[in-house]
């Protein structure tokens, strides 16, 4: 019994340790790491790389892969953007199980010193949670050496060589288990050292180690679909197909392990202990590989099998238009605002998600973005409708007022809705179906402009608010600098066609009507100004006057 709770007490300081390197490295420099992988986009080796360093850092597959997760939710980046950073997270993991596995007896009391002294001898918050990171490393060779010793003495039990004698005989008993262990310690890292700490005790064999191995690897796949059961499905997505590809993968190498024994067979004599960390490697160099050649028809396989969110079947309703204030119209006008913000800013979603989705080819998103669509338009109609009630009261002037500017907003956020949903998606249908590319220039142009009318939004949406005549002139003055980027873009892009560029003559058309609907959405924006700027005396020049002045 005594060697049990040595060996939980083992298991202990190693789950330990990996929290905290990972606490110490997450409040050092968790920021940069989201920032990391924020900006890896879709493309194949950034995303990869960002999530081989991320995990390496926080010793995690299973959290790095939870920030690529959160990424994908909030359409910072590409559901196969998030997918290149779990596969490059794999490797990372891998790596860390290879460097923990060696034995360096000096390495692990060093570690612990640095980092306990370091700790001690400083306030500052990040030098503190670095010497924290250190103290961790130090704490999970302690450890597994630990274990070791443990291992050694309760291998010489009859009772263990009984049960472990059985157990050995059923190497799918053995995988399931791994999963089961991961499951618990939420952590696939910490089976595979305590794997290869009882590889060196002799507690175990080599070939058993393995099956461990695989169990831990499909583990590792099995917490971040657990973890994201909840989460949007944009979320579920990747991480669902990292769980199939590790299952089909961890199928093969199941029945490939007497020949991977055989193949190993070098390591026999010298190296026993770092055997399972090999395998464990070739594991996921395979899963990557197998991941980055099949990651369309694997995404594809994964969107088909995850159910959409609730919210994508549940129409959004009116939330703030209260029918028992119509005979209020000061609450009720006020009621009709709320509701205009609301509608307001499912338009603003829909055009920020436009530009990852002409980037990425990314059809979830593209999905979602064209059935909000139908959510606004069922707003706008309850907006005029409860509105139309209103103003059958007896309004005050500055009351019917506030009814025809929420009426006039209103309705500019549903013209820019269809001109999202009818005119910049069928541009990314079309890129998508055709499999177009834009020049590298000008779809920087296309980013900028699509960045100029964000702004814009959000300018409107505060003008509408506070009714600031400052904010109007600067909502107002954006036009114009729209018009000079537009003018701007479309000569470059005449010009990349002149030159015989293949990629502006096969995109001409979409450029251009993409750069049209954003100047369109533009002006919409623009049009809120106006009525602010004529209340405060202010009369904006349109075009036909400038030309006369």
């Amino acid at each position: 019994m005594y060697v049990f709770v040595e060996l939980l007490g083992g298991i202990a300081l190693l789950l330990w340790g990996l929290r905290m390197v990972r606490t110490g490295v997450m409040r050092a420099y968790g920021a940069s790491l989201n920032r990391l992988a924020g900006k890896s986009e879709d493309k194949v080796l950034p995303a990869f790389l960002s999530g081989l360093f991320a995990a390496a850092m926080l010793q995690s597959s299973t959290a790095t892969a939870m920030i690529a997760a959160s990424f994908s939710a909030r359409a910072v980046i590409s559901v196969t953007g998030a997918f290149y950073i779990i596969l490059g997270a794999d490797i990372g993991t891998a790596i860390a199980v290879l460097l923990a596995s060696q034995k360096i007896i000096w390495l692990a009391p060093a570690l612990i010193s640095i980092g306990v002294f370091g700790f001690l001898s400083t306030e500052n918050s990040k030098r503190r949670s670095i010497f924290r990171a250190f103290i961790g490393i130090g704490l999970i060779l302690s450890s597994l050496a630990l274990i070791g010793q443990i291992g050694n003495g309760l291998f010489q039990s009859p009772e263990a060589k009984t049960v472990l004698g059985l157990l050995l005989q059923q190497p799918f008993l053995l995988a399931l288990f791994a999963i089961f262990l991961t499951y618990l310690a939420h952590s696939s890292l910490a089976v595979l050292l305590l794997t290869i700490g009882f590889v060196t005790s002799g507690f175990i064999d080599v070939a058993s180690a393995l099956y461990l191995v695989i169990g831990a690897n499909i583990g590792s796949g099995l917490l971040p679909v657990l973890a994201n059961l909840k989460a949007p499905r944009l979320a579920r997505i990747p991480v669902t197909t990292n769980l199939i590809l590790r299952g089909m993968v961890a199928v093969v190498f199941f029945f490939a392990v007497p020949q991977a024994l055989e193949q190993l067979a070098l390591f026999y004599d010298f190296a026993n202990g770092i055997i399972p960390a090999v395998f464990h490697i070739v594991l996921n160099v395979t899963v990557v590989l197998v991941g980055l050649l099949l990651s369309r028809p694997l995404l594809r396989f994964a969107s088909s099998l995850v159910p959409r969110d609730e919210n994508d079947f549940k129409k959004v309703e009116p939330k703030y238009l209260d029918d028992s204030q119509i005979l209020k119209p000061g609450i009720a006008l006020a009621c009709a605002k709320r509701e205009a913000l609301h509608l307001a800013e499912i338009s603003q979603v829909m055009l920020s998600n436009v530009y990852l989705v002409l980037k990425t080819s990314d059809q979830n998103l593209l999905e979602s973005i064209v059935a909000k669509d139908d959510d606004v338009d069922r707003l706008f109609d309850a907006i005029k409708l409860y509105l139309a009630k209103t103003m059958q009261s007896e309004l005050t002037e500055d009351e019917s007022h506030q009814a025809q500017e929420i009426l006039s907003f209103t309705a500019n956020m549903e013209h820019i809705g269809d001109i999202v949903e009818s005119g910049l998606m069928d541009i990314a249908r079309k890129k998508i179906k055709q499999q177009l590319v834009f020049s590298d220039e000008g779809f920087a142009e296309i980013r900028a402009l699509h960045q100029l009318v964000v702004s814009s939004f959000e300018l409107a949406i505060n003008t509408f608010v506070s009714g600031d005549p400052e904010l109007a002139r600067e909502l107002y003055d954006a036009k114009n600098e729209m018009r000079d980027q537009e003018r701007i873009s479309i000569a470059a892009h005449y010009a990349r066609i002149g030159k015989g560029q293949v990629e502006s003559i096969s995109t001409s058309s979409l450029h251009i009507d993409f750069i049209r609907d954003l100047k369109r959405i533009n002006s919409h924006l623009t049009s809120i100004a106006y009525p602010v700027l004529k209340a405060s005396g202010e009369v904006p020049k349109t075009d036909w006057k400038r030309k006369i002045d």
